[in-house]
């Protein structure tokens, strides 16, 4: 055997290994996801599909499912590797396009997802909110472009596994960490100002927090890495994490969701008071985070009865549902 034929099926072999390695590891993050679904359907039946259809109940099932059905599809074409199936560049080249479309649009749902949360934090904030959607624009704007840059230029082996991206490819990780950071900063900023004015130990505003910090913590190890391994790694392993991340993102964004709910309806049933995020007051200087005061929206009478009572809002009911409106239990 010459030593060309031998480093030729050495090669060989280690990339159908690789390949194999980003199957299993396919596998394996969407058999965490699925296992996530299984143990939260009861609490999703109850609080999220036993309610009516509101724009945070779409956000729910896109966040949820969405990455669960790419990676089912994922799996279905690399089964173990390869499923002996043909893929022509531009075959691949098609799928890939799909897959950014849909990544495109869960990064978007969980983004949405944040600037709810830091809309209801900030009182309504309508300067705030305007200056995040610009913001939110322009960062779907880039990725958008870049995606377009990206698609056409990436690198495929037979299997259609990516094996080269283009350098600008590591700018679509950026732009996304940089928005949500700033997502996160917004919230910290407001709990440390709690902090100092001392009711940043409610527990309402601890959860609140201590949500959006490990969301924005996973999101952004996940999103890191995929970028290094894109940028370093020219193999089948450089996707070896993006399935991850898409566990990711739906672990994240329907908690972000789901939790609230799960709380306010725990608490619904044992006469306690908790925030939800349904239904958010009137305009006024005071959040329904804010601690008790003369323009808190919580009234003498609701405090001593151990009931929170809020006016009804608009745009706000979409974003969850009709619980936490005229009052919480």
């Amino acid at each position: 055997m010459s030593f060309g034929f031998r480093v030729l099926v050495e090669s060989t072999a280690e990339v159908v290994a690789q390949t194999r390695d980003v199957s299993r590891s396919e596998m394996a993050a969407v058999t965490l996801l699925t296992y996530d679904i299984i143990i939260t359907i009861g609490d999703e039946v109850e609080v999220i599909w036993k309610r009516q259809w509101t724009f945070a109940k779409c956000l729910y099932v896109a966040a949820r499912y969405l990455p669960w059905i790419v990676q089912l599809a994922l799996i279905a074409i690399n089964a173990d590797g390869s499923t002996g199936l043909f893929f022509s560049t531009a075959d691949c080249h098609r799928w890939i396009a799909i897959q950014g479309t849909i990544l495109q649009l869960i990064i978007t749902t969980v983004d949405v997802v944040l600037i709810t949360r830091v809309y209801a934090l900030y009182n309504r904030n309508l300067t705030l909110t305007g200056i995040l959607v610009a913001l939110f624009c322009v960062e779907i704007s880039s990725l958008s472009y870049i995606l377009s840059q990206v698609a056409p230029n990436l690198t495929f082996n037979d299997d259609c596994f990516v094996i080269r991206s283009p350098k600008i490819f590591v700018y679509y990780w950026i732009t996304s960490l940089v928005f949500e950071t700033l997502l996160f900063l917004l919230t910290l900023y407001k709990f440390f100002q709690a902090v100092r004015t001392g009711w940043g130990r409610r527990p309402v505003m601890q959860q609140f927090v201590g949500d959006g910090t490990w969301a924005y913590t996973l999101i952004f190890i996940a999103m890191l890495i995929n970028s290094l391994f894109y940028k370093l790694v020219h193999s089948p392993l450089a996707g070896i994490c993006f399935t991850w991340l898409l566990t990711v993102l739906s672990f994240a964004g329907s908690r972000l969701i789901l939790n609230p709910r799960l709380r306010s309806y725990s608490h619904f049933q044992t006469q306690d008071t908790e925030v939800e995020l349904d239904n958010l007051p009137p305009i006024s200087p005071l959040s329904p985070l804010s601690p008790l005061s003369e323009r808190s929206p919580i009234t003498p009478s609701s405090a001593a009865g151990g009931k929170l009572r809020f006016g009804k809002g608009d745009w706000w009911d979409e974003v969850q549902d009709d619980r936490y409106g005229d009052e919480v239990a």
